[in-house]
């Protein structure tokens, strides 16, 4: 009988797996970038260098369901890849999720990810923000942030999916202006683009990127335990820009792109600038923002 409780437990551990730290995302989590035409070589946006920058190919239900390059010293993505294969109906599950590997790779993925961590639990969370964060930014910059989808649930295939995107490695501060701009006038018409646009007999197939540029301006953070009991003044960072690009094949050469650009200007309330720039145009901008060569899509879906 204990025999089976145990092996119970640990199916349900292994059904619960919600994302993986990985060093190449070439060999896990591949399915979400775009590959060359005739080809099978996949193409990954620019990952930054250093130990801060940690590559996530995010899963729930023991299914990959996106990619994430993740800045532990902002604490915020630095961008999310995934698809889009056309819209479906799912519902908002507000459990907000963390991942244990950015703060022991040793810890088991799966751990905690499917409630929200406790007030204790949160204290051990250094290298991520936590529901405290965001419950209390109005303290240190006396605006509310919430929590905003990189990728969003809007784009999702499945429920499953939907439900991996609340997790604080796809999320960065927006204010709840911001975050409403960004879902009406880039989420939603990028969407119906697509749709229209990235239609082969019958079938939708899109492959999408979307990150945000830190700011200079942070959300501080609070933890409690015996190495540190204080405040961090730059605990979250606050992007200073947002951005999305999508590419789908036309043929079987031929390519489809668009970007956005969007800054950031709160407390401004005339913020949210919106910029329609081809993906050419949005790797220059970005290695400009970055401070470093950065692209989309490689030399693939430029225009």
């Amino acid at each position: 009988m204990k025999l089976l409780a145990l092996v119970l437990l640990l199916s349900t551990f292994s059904s619960l797996t919600l994302m993986e730290v990985v060093t190449d995302f070439k060999n896990s989590g591949s399915e979400f970038f775009i590959r060359r035409p005739n080809s099978r070589q996949i193409i990954t946006p620019t990952v930054f260098k250093g130990y801060q920058y940690k590559q996530i190919c995010q899963c729930l239900n023991n299914l990959y369901t996106f990619a994430t390059l993740y800045d532990m010293k902002n604490r915020i993505p630095v961008y999310s890849a995934y698809t889009f294969s056309g819209e479906r109906r799912t519902v908002r599950n507000n459990v907000w999720k963390n991942e244990p590997q950015l703060e022991k790779i040793s810890n088991r993925p799966e751990m905690r990810n499917m409630r929200e961590i406790t007030d204790v639990e949160m204290d051990e969370y250094f290298h991520q923000a936590v529901n405290r964060d965001y419950n209390e930014s109005n303290i240190s910059t006396n605006i509310s942030y919430t929590r905003g989808h990189v990728f969003p649930k809007l784009y999702a295939a499945d429920q499953n999916q939907a439900d991996s995107t609340f997790t604080f490695t796809n999320i960065a501060p927006q204010t709840n202006n911001s975050n409403e701009k960004w879902a009406d006038k880039v989420e939603t018409p990028m969407k119906a683009e697509i749709q229209r646009e990235c239609k082969q007999n019958n079938r939708i197939e899109a492959f999408i990127v979307t990150g945000v540029v830190p700011g200079n301006n942070w959300i501080s953070i609070k933890r409690n335990t015996t190495k540190m009991n204080r405040w961090f003044l730059q605990g979250v960072n606050i992007p200073s820009f947002y951005w999305t690009a999508f590419c789908c094949y036309y043929n079987q050469t031929t390519t489809i792109s668009k970007a956005y650009l969007v800054r950031q200007n709160e407390p401004n309330p005339k913020s949210s600038e919106i910029t329609y720039l081809s993906v050419d145009i949005l790797n220059r901008r970005l290695s400009s923002l970055y401070n470093q060569d950065f692209k989309v899509f490689s030399d693939t879906c430029l225009t």
